[in-house]
């Protein structure tokens, strides 16, 4: 796997090997970030169930400020501090369930947050809690952009306190981009 763009455009990084982990397909990592590369320079970057850390590694390479990385498996750990180590990049990387992180999260709000739970568990588990956390926590400010992968099987429907960007399928794969509704302009609304 590469990285499709920015400083390190091209370097290879490893993911680990079986089924345990889906990294974001080339194509889709380079959509992505085509469509928010207006907003990625200088960004606070959220990356929740990590995996492979290939978005978040490729978040700092089109210039975002600062990456988190949120991941529980300790073997996918271990390929984000490596994949890190060797493109002389110096993100956050925290062992944590992503639910649990997002439900006690306590600092500095980021400026986009991506997430992309394993399949069945972002089906499973739907993304309802995880928009309260995100808005109620303060993990994503106002204005900011949540970008969640999924598969082309989730629908979503209108989300009080978000607006959706953008909808894309990508194959199997679908990108949905919200931002974060400022309170003034959801109170101004009512």
């Amino acid at each position: 796997m590469r990285i499709t763009g920015g400083i390190h455009r091209g370097r290879v990084i490893k993911v680990p090997d079986g089924l345990e982990v889906r990294p974001t397909q080339d194509r889709v990592r380079e959509a992505l970030f085509n469509i928010i590369q207006n907003e990625i320079k200088g960004a606070r970057f959220l990356d929740v169930f990590a995996g492979s850390g290939a978005v978040g590694l490729e978040a700092m390479s089109h210039g975002a400020s600062s990456v988190t990385f949120v991941e529980r498996n300790p073997r996918h750990i271990a390929f984000v501090k490596s994949n890190s180590a060797l493109l002389k990049l110096a993100p956050e990387i925290v062992q944590a369930d992503a639910y649990q992180y997002l439900a006690s999260f306590a600092g500095a709000p980021f400026d986009i947050v991506y997430a992309d739970p394993p399949y069945a568990m972002g089906e499973e588990n739907g993304f309802e809690s995880m928009l309260k956390n995100l808005a109620e926590r303060n993990v994503l400010k106002p204005g900011g952009l949540l970008i969640v992968e999924t598969t082309f099987r989730v629908r979503m429907g209108d989300l009080p306190g978000w607006d959706l960007c953008r909808d894309r399928e990508y194959g199997k794969t679908r990108l949905l981009i919200w931002k974060r509704v400022c309170p003034q302009s959801a109170a101004g609304e009512s």
